[in-house]
């Protein structure tokens, strides 16, 4: 009978850490899309988490995120393709926000009305918690417009776990690109239409980042201040968590039953 009660109690502690383990098993990795900012008004911020997804914060490093629509539109079918080259993806308060090349569902751009007032990097971090292995963006509108007389310029998608960097990728250009950076004028993988990824272990945030040369300086900033982005997309699940203390205990408490009883029944 003595045995029998001590099977009993063992049984239920290897069900007390079953359960334990089981309530750590991390959500299998998912992937989203967030290519519909219609839900929001032209120059409305996007910024802080969930705004635009549960599992996401965006922020725009030295100004503010807001949403984008063509031609300040939001419905299709009012507002044709191509703005004006001195409206393009300009964030004016008497006419909206207006983009070249985007959709009717919009997108997100840097709060700024003019070419100084427009730096254009991002921070995306994911939730608390969670953790992305890829990441990419559309990015729209790089390049037909020179606005500093740039030479060398370059675009950075640089993935972070922590502080440490697991993953880059960029594009470089000298000068301005013309007709290849206008995104009514290009099909994907030009300039003006430029799906940017990343990939990397334990991804928590991501950044965007630009600069580019005139002669010997180096200035961190988009060479072309009037550009988008749209579709961003990313995979993402729960990081690991270490398992509790106290089921770990429970598991040393079976572990030690399980060596008594071998003492017993070999005594």
């Amino acid at each position: 009978m003595q045995f029998s009660s001590w099977n009993s109690k063992l049984a239920l502690a290897g069900l007390t850490v079953a359960g334990a383990f089981a309530l750590q098993q991390p959500m299998q990795a998912a992937s989203y899309t967030v290519d519909d900012f219609s839900q929001f008004s032209a120059g409305e911020s996007i910024e802080g988490m969930g705004t635009v997804h549960e599992l996401l914060d965006i922020d725009a490093i030295y100004g503010e995120a807001v949403a984008i629509f063509e031609g300040g539109a939001k419905a299709e079918g009012e507002a044709g393709w191509g703005v004006k080259e001195s409206d393009t993806w300009s964030y004016q308060s008497n006419t909206g926000t207006r983009i070249n090349g985007g959709t009717h569902l919009g997108g997100f751009s840097e709060v700024g009305t003019n070419k100084n007032s427009r730096n254009n990097s991002f921070r995306f971090t994911f939730k608390e918690g969670f953790v992305a292995s890829e990441f990419s963006l559309l990015m729209l509108d790089y390049g037909d417009y020179n606005a500093f007389g740039a030479g060398e310029h370059n675009v950075y998608l640089t993935a972070f776990s922590g502080d440490q960097q697991v993953g880059q990728n960029s594009l470089s250009g000298n000068g301005g690109v013309g007709g290849n950076g206008d995104a009514t004028k290009v099909d994907n993988d030009n300039f003006g239409r430029t799906n940017l990824s990343v990939q990397g272990e334990g991804i928590t945030h991501v950044e965007l980042t630009f600069d580019f040369m005139k002669g010997d300086n180096l200035n961190e900033k988009s060479f072309d201040p009037f550009l988008g982005f749209d579709s961003l997309s990313f995979t993402a699940a729960e990081a690991d968590v270490p398992e509790p203390a106290s089921a770990l205990a429970v598991l040393a408490v079976g572990a030690v039953g399980t060596a008594a009883l071998k003492r017993k029944k070999t005594a």
